[in-house]
């Protein structure tokens, strides 16, 4: 049965880790974006195109290589600033040119260091990926128990 994604930023809000995943089969990227960009309107959040942020930043497009887990993370705490949710989606990409252990490194982060107690990062991330075999594979928990990853599908439509 459909949820609302509203209930699961609401229950987010209650955490001390406020990042949860997204995810969609590749087909369904372009409903997964409309979708985000209406849960940001509706919230007053904050949309962030990974990958048009990159195209638009000849220094970020000329170092893609080098561009590790620890650069993207200060990356979203900036871009987090002021923001009650920031959605980044096209984060694949970025995920496709590290090595296993950076994306272990970077759901991690995701898991347990987006942490509210700590200045910048109060904000909720919401992290938008296309489906795999590895993100399927992941445990990332709230303080319940409770699956911080959803399929595109796990929410009600938001209007």
């Amino acid at each position: 049965m459909p949820i609302s994604v509203f209930a699961a930023i609401s229950h987010l809000e209650q955490e001390r880790y406020r990042a949860l995943i997204i995810h969609a089969v590749p087909e369904k990227s372009p409903s997964m974006t409309h979708f985000c960009q209406k849960v940001c309107k509706q919230t007053d959040g904050k949309y962030l195109d990974l990958l048009e942020f990159f195209i638009q930043s000849p220094n970020l497009s000329e170092n893609i290589d080098s561009f590790s887990p620890e650069k993207l993370r200060g990356l979203l705490i900036d871009q987090s600033e002021g923001q009650s949710i920031l959605v980044i989606d096209r984060v694949d990409f970025l995920l496709d040119t590290w090595r296993r252990t950076e994306r272990q490194n970077f759901f991690r982060f995701i898991n347990n260091q987006w942490d509210s107690y700590k200045d910048g990062m109060k904000s909720i991330l919401v992290v938008v990926l296309q489906t795999s075999q590895e993100i399927e594979s992941l445990q990332i928990l709230d303080s319940q128990g409770q699956s911080r990853i959803f399929r595109l599908n796990d929410f009600n439509d938001v209007g």
